[in-house]
């Protein structure tokens, strides 16, 4: 009997990316072990689909059995393309609690505060920047304040000391994980994350098991000395950066 498939979900960028021939090398060894049935890929980006796709050419990212993107507010199914649109399920769960109007209420008058273009805003995601206020970590934590009253509709996700989007509650790289998981009713022999920044830090939790590349922001990097995370998450951190870390820490897993 067949066993079942390895679930890998990762970031890409700066986690697969970074380094193209070992992003190459890799992505094709995945792209083999999908057609034998020995594994499910799903990539989990802060990336608009559209910058995903030309990707699997130019880039060597390997085509995935899902697309989770926009910071775990959509997701895509395949085939990708011009036409693809939200899965409608997901969209439809997130849309019930989150309003946008209400969302950028939280970031007014925060000082350096600059919102993203708009190809980056969503219904579903107000993202900013705060590289430019004063104390980057402080706005973020302000910001987190004020949405701590509204947590069961509103969650922040800081990350890179720049980034930061306010998304629904219910969204997020882990829970999109998981929903997916359960709507295409996989029973994946196990489930191993991949991330380098503060918006994969869902997927660690949510899933417990996780590959953190040499080259990771501090606020993913910092698990390693949280006794909390070492007690609840099983954590590589591998020797290697971008997708030659990735292949060490899937290979210590045992999936390669």
């Amino acid at each position: 009997m067949a066993r079942e498939p390895w679930l890998f979900a990762s970031d890409i960028d700066n986690t697969l990316t970074g380094d193209e021939p070992a992003l190459r090398e890799l992505g094709a060894t995945l792209a083999d072990m999908r057609e034998r049935g020995e594994l499910v890929l799903f990539l989990v980006t802060g990336r608009r689909l559209d910058q995903v796709v030309p990707g699997f050419e130019a880039e060597g990212i390997p085509v995935p059995d899902a697309v989770v993107s926009q910071v775990g507010t959509e997701i895509y199914l395949p085939p990708y393309g011009a036409t693809s649109r939200p899965l409608e399920a997901w969209d439809q769960l997130l849309r019930q609690r989150f309003n946008r109007a209400q969302a950028e209420t939280f970031l007014e008058g925060v000082e350096g505060l600059e919102i993203q273009p708009a190809r980056f805003n969503t219904p579903l995601k107000v993202s900013c920047y705060l590289d430019k206020a004063p104390d980057p970590h402080e706005a973020a934590a302000t910001i987190a304040r004020r949405v701590e009253p509204e947590a069961e509709a509103y969650q922040v996700v800081w990350s890179s000391g720049r980034d930061l989007d306010v998304i629904p509650a219910a969204a997020g790289k882990g829970r999109a994980i998981r929903f997916l998981i359960e709507h295409l009713s996989l029973k994946p022999r196990g489930v191993i994350v991949a991330g380098d920044s503060g918006n994969d830090r869902s997927m660690f939790d949510e899933f417990g098991r996780g590959i953190v590349v040499a080259n990771a922001q501090d606020e993913l990097a910092a698990l390693r000395n949280d006794p909390a995370a070492a007690k609840d998450i099983d954590l590589y951190f591998a020797r290697a950066p971008y997708a030659a870390g990735v292949a060490e820490g899937l290979r210590q897993f045992g999936v390669l």
